[in-house]
C-alpha cells in the first residue's frame, strides 16, 4: 500500500512539474531570461520564486508527448532560458528528426549522437534501438556532458553512453567556444558567436580512428549537429561512410551546398526533411543523406 502511494504521489508531482515547465517555458523569451538570470545571480527576491526555482531543478519531468513520452529529462540541466526547454518537455523538439530517427533505427542498431546537447535524441535514440542496440552520444560542452550521462541514467539506459568529445577530421584537440546559450556553442575554427562567455581546450576524435581500433561499433545511424563542424566530422568518417554506409541526419549551418556535394562523392543522395526546397540552396534544415545503392 506504501508503496502504491509513493509511487502515486511521484506520477502526480511529475504531472504538476510538467505543468509548471510548460507553463515557464511558454513566457516571453526575453521574461523567460530575466527570471533566469535573476535566479542564477541571486537576485530572486521573493521568497515564492526561489522556491519555486528549487523545486524546478529538485527533480526530473516526464516528457509529455512524442517519441520521448514520459522519458525523463532532468530539470537541473534544463535552465529556464533554454533555447528548447520548452520543445523539449513537450517532445515536440524537430519533429522531421524524430520522424527520420523513427523510421531509420531498428531494434539492435548502433545510434551515434554528434553533438548531444542535453540528450533529448540520445534517450530517444536508446528507446528506439532497445537495450540489445547501442547509443554513442558525443559532446564536448562540459556542462552538456554531465546533463547527457544524468538523462541516460535516469532512464535506466545502459545500452547508451557519452563521450565528452567533440567529433572532427582527426583526432587530437582545439579550442571550444562557450556561448551564454551552450546549445549554440561551436568549435572556434568555424567562427564566433557574439555571446560567447568562456573558451576550453577540448579533446576531438575521428570517427574512423574510433571504429578502426574497436573502440566503438560501427554505426548505422548517425545524427549530427554540431554548429558549422559537419563538414570537418564528416571528414573524420569517410572510411566508416565508404564502408558501412549508414544514414546521416544532420543540422546544417551555412555548408548547405559543401555539405550535398562532399555526400554526393561519398555515394550519398541528400534530402531536404523540413520542405521541399533542394538541401544545397535551403537556408539552416535538417539533411537526410542515405546511401545510393550500388
Amino acid at each position: 500500500m506504501h508503496r502504491a502511494l509513493r509511487q502515486l504521489r511521484h506520477e502526480l508531482t511529475g504531472r504538476l512539474r510538467n505543468g509548471a515547465t510548460h507553463l515557464i517555458t511558454g513566457m516571453p523569451e526575453e521574461r523567460r531570461a530575466a527570471v533566469a538570470e535573476r535566479v542564477r545571480a541571486g537576485r530572486a527576491s521573493r521568497a515564492l520564486l526561489r522556491r519555486a526555482a528549487g523545486w524546478y531543478g529538485r527533480a526530473p519531468v516526464p516528457v509529455a508527448g512524442g517519441l520521448g513520452h514520459l522519458l525523463s529529462v532532468s530539470t537541473a540541466d534544463l535552465p529556464l532560458d533554454h533555447a528548447h526547454a520548452g520543445l523539449i518537455v513537450r517532445g515536440t523538439l524537430e519533429p522531421p528528426v524524430q520522424e527520420a530517427l523513427r523510421r531509420l533505427l531498428a531494434p539492435g542498431a548502433v545510434f551515434y549522437d554528434v553533438g548531444a546537447n542535453i540528450g533529448f535524441f540520445t534517450i530517444l535514440g536508446a528507446r528506439l534501438v532497445g537495450p540489445a542496440g547501442r547509443v554513442i552520444a558525443f559532446e564536448p560542452v562540459p556542462a552538456c556532458a554531465r546533463a547527457v550521462a544524468r538523462n541516460i541514467a535516469l532512464n535506466d539506459f545502459a545500452h547508451a553512453e557519452i563521450r565528452e568529445e567533440a567529433v572532427g577530421a582527426r583526432s587530437g584537440s582545439a579550442r571550444l567556444l562557450v556561448v551564454g546559450e551552450a546549445s549554440w556553442s561551436h568549435l572556434a575554427s568555424t567562427g564566433r558567436h557574439a555571446d560567447v562567455r568562456e573558451e576550453i581546450a577540448v579533446k576531438v576524435v575521428s570517427i574512423d580512428e574510433l571504429v578502426a581500433a574497436g573502440t566503438i561499433p560501427p554505426p548505422d545511424v548517425l545524427k549530427i549537429d554540431t554548429e558549422g563542424a559537419e563538414l570537418q566530422a564528416i571528414e573524420g568518417m569517410r572510411a566508416t561512410l565508404e564502408q558501412r554506409r549508414p544514414a546521416i541526419v544532420c543540422e546544417l549551418h551555412d555548408t548547405n551546398a559543401a555539405f550535398c556535394a562532399r555526400m554526393d562523392e561519398l555515394g550519398y543522395v541528400t534530402t531536404n526533411l523540413d520542405g521541399t526546397e533542394p538541401v544545397a540552396e535551403a537556408g539552416p534544415v535538417h539533411a537526410l543523406a542515405l546511401a545510393r545503392e550500388r
